[in-house]
């Protein structure tokens, strides 16, 4: 099964832009099997891994998570420019909140904690 494939039979529900670069965009799609929504495209575009987030914590804060994936995406595109490795923090801060973005699996599981 391709990659296009597997999404066409999720639901997409963010597509996520890099503001400096257009043509560099991410899905954000439901994982039926697992119940937790998924980042799509960090991996073919930055050789990244992508992300997991809890279904419930997406759909109480959905703006917010919105902004700290595309936090993340132009974080990852900018150290590419620059010709810097990227690695994701395990804790990071974002707009007064903190969040844990800890090792599962093939992914990574983005959680904010207060």
């Amino acid at each position: 099964m391709t990659e296009t494939s597997i999404v066409e039979e999720s639901a997409v529900l963010l597509q996520i832009q890099n503001s400096k670069k257009p043509d560099q965009t991410i899905l954000l799609v439901y994982n039926k099997e697992k119940g937790v929504f998924e980042t799509r495209g960090l991996k073919e575009l930055f050789g990244v891994k992508e992300i997991s987030i809890e279904s419930g914590e997406v759909l109480s804060s959905l703006e917010q998570y919105a902004m700290v994936l595309s936090f993340l995406l132009e974080s990852i595109s900018t150290a590419q420019d620059l010709g810097l490795p990227f690695g994701y923090q395990d804790q990071f801060d974002f707009e007064g909140a903190k969040y844990t973005l800890y090792q599962d699996g093939d992914y990574r599981r983005l959680q904010r904690v207060a």
